[in-house]
């Protein structure tokens, strides 16, 4: 029934009398104000006419039936539809019409948009090259400057390695071409012609860093002479204005200057790269007035001066013919002064002028499908030219501006350069202004994919068509429906006449208003806190403020379960595997609390809450929540000890302590930016007082709790505490541990049998590794004593971390195709390196080297995809785990110098090393190789210092070296009383590395002799580093140190790739030794857990004889001098080295909290050790005796 087609005699009661007929027949309900049930009359619809009556029936609140008339339409249908239909037609063309024109404005926007994105891409790029040009001249500069200061010999100066830095700068920046113009006065030029003639042995060095025959050289002139040549194209009347133009200005800008009796000179005195024909030194550009007044200005103001457009050629047929230049391009010369001292009123003393090609300040690559971009630059003296951009074909170059001036509209003017000092208002400013102006062209538009407004035209015709068809149906169905309606509407006027009597209509509104009143109070808070759990929070929410979603719950066990340790264990670890930890855990505590009904409140840090009897309430909330914590125990305990094997070492020592307690909270959606459904009240803070008090892997339970899980008959679950607690605003509280229960009810979370490597590969406490060099003396080895299982995990993941560093060793080599050698070469290489010490071999100490060589950059190992998906093989694998096996299994169970000792290192090393690897740097790769010194572009160099990480206390006796060589002197005399443990360990591991076993894995390894020697360097270099008590290793490296991180040039310190391999090896070097005592530069927790058992094991060799001095005595003395001279200087060499980002802060910054914390209670902490010691002492000695 459609209303709009009635005529109601009283419209008021329209909506009421809708909602009556969807009522029940016959229902009923208490009347309020008779408190009786009463039965509701019967509304009958009928037409006037009615012979066919119709009944429709309803529930109306009466005694007797009420009458409504009812008035049916009189217009004619056919009539109403043929008028929507030419209505619809004609807005339909009216759409059309629109559309078109919208469409047109759309793509004229689109297009003028897009055109100006380009615009300012262009700009902001070229304007980043021209500073980036003028950038490294003003470096230069300042490098002149520093050299005019120190000689004080102004003019008679020579630059050092000119041609060198002109080719970086030519390499970096785009100059073609830097020379270097003194300003020479008159009453020196005979002394600065002499001066330049017999210095210019500057050429013959640039012929001998660059391998020319120096023979070909050709001498310099020996006087100064004058520049006459025509740099422009244009006619020569234009010219000869133009030069006149500039003498005028040099001439009448001189005497300000302090030049009133003639001009002074400026011949060139150097230039570079790549000197072919000497023969432009010694001519003076201030006799030719384009350059004279370029620095007369620059004099004048001490700016940078940009040229206009000019033909350089003379300059560049000086340098060697192979650098490629293209004679068409457009090019001017930057001209920046050279002060004789540094502040800023100093005056200038010359000029570095750099040639630059218009191309390369223009370097932008558009997409290959843009073409057509018009660059105009523009000058006040007119010297405009046009520069056609292109994506896909190259750049082109006219004179003047070109740009079709349709587009004129689009045009995108900004500043190019302008030299911001000169006053404009003196009229000096007028050429030094270059103005951008870019338009698009016809070519550009048609790159861009816009709308055709026929193709729409043609789109909005078929829709008007089908849309037509489908109102024509629906009006012919619209047309059937009102005739029954009709009837209906005749039949049961009569009906409503008799059926409402005066008034109903407000009775109906006001009982419509009541029951929307009954159902908004029938709405329960606990129906919306359910539905806003069940939408996950957020979707349930109502923008506009309104009732808040809250809740009392009286009966609730509330639990809070904290990670023990993980403060200390995420020092030393990425933020990756931080995350990789908490959501595996939090994963499978999500799942069980599912199945156990329990719901998860939130997550703070490490700490997860969660709470029982809420939404829905329920009895056994306490005993639900006493079962979820018991499976929280087994999933911590399981997954601690899987994740190991990914985490690396001291994850399984993770633990779990919880706290459980029950009582009433409130609950509900507390709304904000980030509405959450929180719980409040003293429960919550009960709750965290009794977890904070907890220990290790236990369930502590409040008294409370207690009582309840007596009540349902637990009592057998928990025991009382021994001793109270002490919460803040609670005082003493009694408080109950959780026994574990024996079984667990859901087998998903049962523990899991754990797979380990073979059992060919035997624990070290089962069989004695194979020893190379046999030592004497009254030092005693002793096996591990270490669980096979954690033994095992250790295995794993060091096999682990070093199968994926072999695996990018090997990829690399497949990308670069490198040619392996022939194996008897290689195995005679290999007998080379391992002749024993004793048998004549060079001992490794002797092997150091200043630097090692790094892998050079090659874009093909980063950029090329590998030809399939990179497998190891199975011989690989398994001959490394057994090698890491047997290497863990040579290690002695010495507190400190251990195999997990090792791996401790091992991952330390390997965070640093992902800091290099992924820097928080911009760049490509290239940038990234330079940044680090090649150790990104080299998986082998990762791999040779990861692997002597896990080796540099391979066999250690834990005794410190001037021990050892007392105690084993034939050790001592064997390695010449050097780095002996150090020594001893690259003997062992490269004597068990070239046994016959492992052959394959060697292979993997290495393919030819040079990567067989810069591995075998690598080790030694590496491990050796870890001697940090030698103090000629230590001078040696302080020295190599200050070499590669001192501020002179290339020149002084060798080649640029010697250089970075200085670095490299230097970086690698701090990198192992950081690793070695990296647990000082780590969480507190983690730093007294190895120094405490270091201070075992030097209090073992005490007690054992291996020492004459009780360790106590100055232990806390000594920490704070390693402190301040080795740790924290050593965390500031990793921090200016620069490659080791935000890990080189983070180092620095534990390092000098470590410090202060021991500061404060060292003392304690020695006086801590001693006792506990000396109790273990005392419980093996009565162990023993028993």
């Amino acid at each position: 029934w459609d209303p709009s087609y009635c005529d109601l005699r009283r419209p008021t009661i329209i909506a009421p009398l809708q909602t009556a007929m969807n009522k029940k027949m016959n229902e009923k309900m208490t009347d309020p104000e008779l408190g009786k049930e009463k039965s509701f009359g019967t509304l009958e619809l009928s037409s006037d006419s009615g012979d066919n009556q119709s009944q429709v029936e309803t529930a109306i609140p009466s005694d007797e039936p009420s009458v409504l008339t009812l008035t049916p339409p009189s217009s004619s249908s056919d009539r109403t539809a043929h008028k929507w239909l030419l209505g619809i037609g004609f807005l339909a063309m009216l759409l059309l019409g629109a559309s078109i024109m919208l469409i047109s404005n759309f793509n004229r926007d689109k297009f003028f948009f897009e055109f100006q994105s380009f615009a300012r891409g262009f700009h902001d790029v070229s304007k980043i090259n021209l500073d980036t040009i003028v950038g490294h001249l003003q470096t230069l500069s300042v490098s002149v400057t520093s050299e005019s200061a120190q000689y004080k010999s102004t003019p008679n100066i020579t630059l050092h390695n000119l041609d060198i830095r002109a080719q970086e700068i030519s390499n970096f920046s785009g100059i073609e071409m830097v020379l270097y113009i003194p300003l020479v006065d008159a009453s020196l030029r005979s002394a600065w012609e002499s001066y330049t003639v017999q210095n210019q042995g500057w050429i013959a060095k640039d012929y001998k860093y660059r391998g020319w025959n120096a023979s070909n050289i050709k001498r310099i002139r020996e006087q100064i002479y004058d520049c006459d040549f025509n740099f422009t194209s244009l006619p020569d009347d234009e010219h000869a204005n133009a030069i006149a133009k500039d003498e005028t200005y040099i001439r009448d800008a001189l005497p300000m200057l302090g030049y009133a009796n003639g001009r002074p000179m400026a011949p060139i005195s150097q230039f570079g790269p790549a000197v072919v024909d000497p023969s432009l030194v010694m001519m003076d550009l201030f006799s030719h007035p384009m350059f004279g007044k370029e620095m007369v200005a620059s004099m004048k103001y001490k700016h940078t001066a940009l040229s206009k457009p000019m033909d350089l050629s003379l300059f560049l047929d000086s340098i060697a013919p192979q650098t490629n230049y293209s004679a068409n391009t457009k090019r001017s010369f930057i001209l920046h002064p050279v002060k004789k001292d540094f502040p800023k009123d100093s005056e200038v003393m010359g000029f570095l002028m750099g040639i630059v090609s218009w191309e390369e300040v223009f370097k932008l690559k558009l997409p290959s499908n843009v073409n057509g971009l018009d660059v105009v630059v523009k000058n006040a003296c007119g010297d405009d030219f046009t520069f056609v951009a292109n994506g896909g074909k190259p750049p082109t170059f006219a004179d003047g501006d070109n740009h079709d001036y349709l587009y004129n509209q689009f045009g995108y003017e900004t500043v190019l350069y302008e030299a911001t000092e000169i006053d404009a208002a003196s009229g000096d400013s007028q050429c030094y202004r270059h103005r951008l102006v870019i338009y698009p062209t016809d070519e550009l538009r048609e790159s861009f994919d816009l709308i055709d407004p026929l193709h729409v035209l043609g789109f909005g015709g078929l829709i008007l068509l089908v849309c037509g068809g489908i109102f024509f149906f629906y009006v012919r169905y619209t047309q059937r429906r009102q005739a029954k309606l009709m009837e209906q509407a005749k039949r049961a006027e009569t009906i409503i006449t008799s059926v409402f009597p005066k008034g109903v209509g407000l009775r109906l509104i006001k009982q419509a208003e009541e029951m929307e009143r009954q159902t908004i109070k029938r709405v329960n808070s606990r129906k919306m806190l359910n539905t806003f759990l069940a939408k996950n929070g957020v979707e349930a929410l109502i923008p506009e403020r309104r009732k808040p979603i809250a809740d009392f719950f009286p009966n609730t066990t509330v639990m809070f379960a904290d990670i023990v340790g993980f403060t200390a264990w995420s020092s030393t670890r990425e933020p990756s595997q931080v995350f990789i930890l908490l959501e595996t855990l939090y994963e499978a505590f999500d799942v069980q609390a599912h199945k156990r009904d329990i719901f998860k409140v939130e997550t703070v840090g490490d700490c997860y809450v969660a709470v029982c009897g809420l939404p829905e309430p329920r009895e056994d909330h306490m005993v639900c929540m006493t079962l979820f914590a018991e499976d929280c125990l087994t999933i911590m305990a399981t997954q601690v000890q899987s994740l190991e094997v990914e985490l690396g070492p001291d994850t399984a020592d993770l633990g779990i302590r919880i706290g459980l307690h029950s009582g009433p909270v409130t609950a509900g959606v507390l709304r904000g930016d980030r509405s959450r459904f929180q719980l409040f009240g003293d429960t919550m803070n009960t709750c965290a007082r009794i977890e904070s008090s907890g220990e290790r892997n236990k369930v502590q339970v409040s008294k409370e709790t207690a009582d309840l899980l007596t009540t349902m008959g637990k009592s057998s679950w928990i025991y009382p505490r021994s001793d109270k607690i002490y919460a803040k605003g609670k005082g003493q509280m009694q408080t109950f541990w959780m026994r574990r229960l024996q079984h667990s009810d859901d087998p998903s979370i049962a523990p899991k049998k754990m797979k380990f490597p073979s059992d060919r590969y035997q624990h070290p406490s089962q069989t004695k590794a194979e020893r190379r060099v046999s030592l004497h003396g009254n030092i005693k080895r002793r096996s591990g004593n270490v669980s096979k299982k954690k033994f095992d995990r250790l295995v794993s993941w060091n096999v682990d971390v070093l199968m994926s560093l072999l695996k990018q060793v090997t990829e690399r080599r497949e990308l670069l195709e490198t040619k392996p050698d022939d194996r008897r070469v290689i195995k005679a290489v290999e007998e080379e390196l391992s002749v024993p010490v004793s048998e004549g071999g060079k001992a490794a100490f002797d092997e150091v080297v200043e630097s090692i060589e790094i892998a050079t950059f090659n874009a093909q190992a980063v950029s090329g995809p590998l030809p399939h998906v990179m497998d190891m093989g199975e011989q690989i694998q398994d001959e490394l785990r057994e090698f890491v096996h047997t290497i863990a299994s040579m290690y002695n169970d010495n507190p400190f110098h251990n195999f997990e000792h090792a791996s401790h290192v091992t991952m330390s090393v390997m965070k640093l090393l992902s800091r290099i690897v992924a820097p928080d740097i911009d760049g490509d790769e290239s940038q990234l190789h330079d940044h680090t010194y090649g150790i990104t572009s080299d998986p082998l160099t990762q791999f040779a210092v990861v692997l002597s990480a896990m080796l540099h206390d391979l066999d250690h006796l834990g005794v410190p070296n001037s021990q050892l060589m007392k105690e084993v002197p034939e050790l001592s005399r064997m390695y010449k009383d050097k780095s002996v443990a150090e020594q001893n360990s690259i003997d062992l591991a490269w004597a068990l590395l070239m046994e016959d076993r492992f052959a394959t894995l060697r292979r993997s390894i290495y393919s030819t002799t040079s990567e067989l020697r810069r591995f075998r360097q690598l080790v030694v270099n590496t491990i050796l580093a870890t001697d940090i008590m030698d103090k000629e290793l230590k001078a040696l490296r302080n020295a190599k140190w200050d070499k590669a991180f001192s501020h002179q040039g290339v020149g002084a310190l060798g080649s640029l790739m010697e250089i970075n391999n200085r670095k490299a090896t230097v970086v690698i070097e701090h990198l192992i030794q950081a690793s070695d005592i990296s647990h000082t530069m780590q969480h507190w927790q983690v730093y007294r857990k190895w120094n405490q058992r270091l201070f075992k094991e030097m209090y073992r060799a005490y007690c054992e004889g291996h020492s004459e001095k009780d360790p106590s005595d100055g232990w806390y003395e000594g920490e704070i001098g390693f402190f301040d001279f080795y740790i924290i200087p050593l965390a500031k060499k990793l921090d200016e080295c620069g490659v080791f980002g935000v890990s080189s802060h983070e180092y620095l910054n534990y390092a000098e909290q470590n410090r202060k914390e021991w500061e404060k209670k060292g003392r304690s902490v020695v006086a801590q050790y001693v006792e506990q010691i000396q109790h273990e002492y005392t419980m093996a000695i009565r162990e023993r005796n028993h």
